[in-house]
């Protein structure tokens, strides 16, 4: 059986697949890695446009006007800047691990929380001068061109996941434990 060359044939043919398919695998993991960096870089600017934002407010304070204690808005500052911390580190626990569903979990829910402190910073009924239009503009820009890198991001998550789910790649998966990733809402 050793002697038939039809024996070697298939042999080095399954070779050469199992090193392809590991390759394709690592390199699909590798692209949602760097798919990550670049939307880690763009949410990081969440949490310098907040500095600015605090950092014009209370240079200043006198320009504050609401309906509610001035209390009320320094709270509100300061759920934003707690909000705006949990989002970095959330974003520095998911670049640890990128793939694993409670990291993108994380940075999802603290996200959501670093919006809704914002739009109640900004809400007519507490609203600082302290931000001014062009930090709002700026909030909402960010929005806008964050959501291009959030969809290659997920889109190299359904292509990873995809890939480990086809048979017979799914073997070389299991087998040096490539686990489905979970993307961002």
């Amino acid at each position: 059986m050793l002697e038939a060359g039809w024996f070697w044939a298939v042999l080095a043919l399954l070779v050469f697949w199992s090193l392809g398919a590991y390759n394709r695998l690592v390199r699909l993991r590798a692209q949602v890695a760097q798919r990550f960096a670049e939307l880690q870089k763009a949410l990081l600017r969440y949490q310098d446009l907040v500095q600015d934002a605090v950092t014009a407010a209370a240079s200043d304070p006198e320009h504050w006007r609401s309906t509610a204690s001035l209390a009320t808005i320094a709270s509100q500052w300061g759920r934003l800047q707690v909000a705006a911390s949990q989002a970095a580190m959330a974003l520095a626990r998911m670049n640890e691990h990128p793939l694993l569903p409670p990291s993108a979990q994380e940075v999802d829910a603290a996200c959501a929380e670093l919006d809704a402190a914002w739009l109640a910073l900004v809400h007519p009924d507490i609203y600082a001068v302290g931000i001014t239009e062009s930090l709002c503009l700026r909030w909402q820009e960010l929005g806008v061109l964050i959501q291009p890198d959030r969809q290659r991001f997920n889109d190299a998550i359904a292509a990873y996941n995809e890939a480990i789910a086809e048979f017979p790649a799914l073997l070389i998966a299991r087998s040096f434990k490539f686990l489905p990733a979970q993307g961002l809402q």
